[in-house]
């Protein structure tokens, strides 16, 4: 949890360097920077894919963070192994998904002339971009040809096929430690104290929004935005909200934990001081009611 935090300011930073925009025309999705750095063609394009590669980062950190609650509840055995220095064993999966999504982006869906000239109407017309002058990737499943016909992009669909890829083997992790977790913990219950259920409840209700919360947020928008093109679904700046969802993630992933568990809930709401407090106030009170001689009250 510590790490997916540190990596949510890392990741915070790349996506203000980047400021992405996203658009869907045709065969086309594009993600272009918008920040001050995109005059910089020779380092823009690698910070874009930079960005896109450290989203496959974030969704392999949430699932390993599952991975090591499904371990720690349901595998016992297996958690000695992951101690001290061995924990780095568990991201290693995280990096390899960052690099093969960095590598499907670079290559697959490289900026070309051809792209430009598909795109440069539709970007002057929505945001009066020159196509041919920012850092952008983009995948074209297919070109029309002189008689009309399609004319498939093997490696860009490859490309895109590799990023679903990832993202359902993440979220499949992630739905399967959440399952074995579930049942992990309903299975103990027989064995548990009244408090022990009750917290055990706050940690299932933790559980599902923090498995719902990031399908809707991160994998169902991300998976829209590169399937939708190849049902040529025209969506255009709405592809925006994308960028929106998976820049607003990071910040509301910990508020699950904060809210649903019962505990941190009263310190962040300062209900615990208040509680104190008003102990204190009426440990006094009887003290000094105690201290007054009889006739005087």
């Amino acid at each position: 949890m510590c790490v997916f935090a540190l990596y949510s300011l890392i990741y915070a930073w790349i996506e203000v360097a980047t400021q992405p925009v996203m658009h869907i025309k045709g065969p086309i999705f594009i993600v272009y920077m918008d920040s001050p750095l995109k005059s910089q063609m020779w380092i823009g394009n690698e910070i874009t894919c930079l960005y896109c590669g450290s989203f496959a980062l974030v969704i392999s950190l949430l699932a390993a963070q599952f991975f090591y609650r499904y371990v720690a509840m349901c595998r016992p055995g297996i958690l000695r192994n992951l101690d001290g220095y061995k924990l780095i064993l568990i991201f290693i999966p995280c990096l390899i998904c960052f690099v093969l999504w960095f590598e499907f982006v670079y290559w697959g869906m490289a900026n070309t002339v051809e792209k430009q000239e598909y795109l440069k109407e539709e970007l002057k017309f929505y945001y009066e971009e020159d196509s041919t002058n920012i850092p952008f990737i983009a995948p074209m499943y297919w070109s029309i040809g002189h008689n009309g016909e399609k004319i498939w992009k093997f490696w860009e669909c490859m490309s895109s096929v590799g990023c679903v890829v990832i993202i359902c083997v993440c979220f499949s992790t992630i739905l399967y430690c959440a399952f074995n977790i579930y049942r992990s913990m309903k299975n103990a219950q027989s064995h548990m104290s009244a408090k022990t259920i009750e917290l055990n409840r706050q940690l299932f209700i933790t559980l599902t929004f923090q498995t719902l919360l990031p399908f809707v947020m991160m994998y169902s928008p991300v998976g829209l935005l590169i399937v939708l093109p190849i049902f040529e679904v025209y969506v255009g700046g709405i592809a925006n909200f994308v960028g929106a969802s998976l820049a607003v993630y990071p910040s509301l992933e910990p508020l699950i934990a904060i809210f649903c568990i019962k505990e941190f809930r009263k310190t962040v709401l300062c209900q615990r001081k208040r509680k104190i407090t008003s102990s204190i106030a009426n440990t006094q009170s009887i003290a000094v009611s105690s201290m007054v001689p009889t006739n005087y009250r």
